[in-house]
């Protein structure tokens, strides 16, 4: 693990305390990343966090999806999964 990791700014973090570093020449931890990297420092790359776990649905939602299933075992269809209906509830 290097001193450094960028981010998807032109901040620097500074890994051992966690320090955020914006890039402005007059900041003394700037000016210490630009000569740890002057002097063949390379620093961590960007790693793009996780997409968050999508929310549970609310109970008027899992009413809907209850509904909706019970419809299509009536009409002899296969029931949808949550994900497959979630994607119907979203707008076009």
């Amino acid at each position: 693990m290097a001193e450094y990791q960028l981010t998807a700014t032109d901040s620097i973090i500074r890994t051992e305390d966690g320090a955020c570093i914006p890039p402005d020449p007059a900041n003394r931890d700037y000016a210490e990343y630009l000569q740890w990297v002057e002097d063949g420092g390379v620093p961590d790359p960007y790693v793009e966090p996780p997409p968050p776990e999508p929310a549970p649905p609310t109970p008027e939602q899992q009413i809907l999806f209850d509904h909706e299933n019970r419809l299509r075992a009536q009409e002899g269809s296969p029931p949808l999964t949550l994900e497959d209906f979630a994607k119907k509830l979203v707008p076009k």
